[in-house]
């Protein structure tokens, strides 16, 4: 099956973008930093319950998606269409002030390119706002020490592994040097082990308890 046959499968029996912990951080790094009436692109909206809630908050927003189910969904409430991340964004050089991209980079065959694109269609000074999972949490780390494959357990799960890239802090960093991006800051979605409660930090000590990180970053201001 190919990625784009599972997704249209997936949507058409029932699933939908919910606004989590993660998603609640992206909106509050959008409404500190960004001015109401801002041009938003979501980059993998899927159903666009996300990109709707963007809206309602008063930016101008546009979706993409490569599934044309998750499309024709978004497409009742917001302005939509669909498009592989890995042959480009079909926007005009600074089209927009902000990219929001919500667990979309770890999907991508060539998250490189596509940090390059989004900086191509961001105004200059415009922001990436983006959650990428966290690959090096403390029991991937003891999974790999002890002879176990980090994917081991997802595909026992649900027969599949749908993240391309093993993401670190500095391969991240390295991406967004090479597309002239700035992380301007991080925070991680961690999770204490006893309760398996969900909690915000940016204390880089916890980031061994984390599942997610969650990035403001920024194109340079001259382009």
């Amino acid at each position: 099956m190919t990625p784009e046959e599972r997704e249209n499968t997936l949507y058409s029996n029932g699933k939908r973008c919910q606004i989590a912990l993660e998603e609640r951080v992206l909106f509050e790094y959008l409404e500190n930093h960004v001015q109401p009436g801002s041009t938003v692109l979501d980059i993998g909206c899927g159903s666009g319950e996300i990109t709707r809630q963007i809206q309602t908050k008063g930016y101008s927003v546009k979706g993409l998606d490569f599934s044309p189910v998750a499309v024709e969904l978004a497409s009742k409430h917001i302005d939509c269409q669909r498009a592989n991340l890995d042959e480009g964004i079909p926007f005009a050089d600074n089209s927009f002030d902000v990219i929001w991209a919500g667990d979309v980079i770890e999907h991508v065959f060539d998250p490189l390119f596509v940090f390059k694109e989004i900086n191509r269609v961001l105004t200059p000074g415009g922001y990436l706002l983006c959650t990428i999972p966290y690959d090096l949490k403390l029991t991937t780390r003891l999974r790999v020490l002890f002879g176990h494959s980090y994917q081991e357990s997802v595909y026992r799960q649900f027969g599949q592994y749908k993240h391309h890239t093993f993401f670190s802090l500095p391969l991240m960093k390295y991406m967004f040097t090479q597309a002239s991006l700035t992380i301007e800051e991080i925070k991680y979605i961690a999770q204490f082990p006893k309760t398996k409660t969900n909690f915000v930090t940016n204390k880089n000590i916890l980031k061994y308890f984390a599942n997610t990180t969650i990035v403001r970053g920024r194109s340079h201001t001259s382009k």
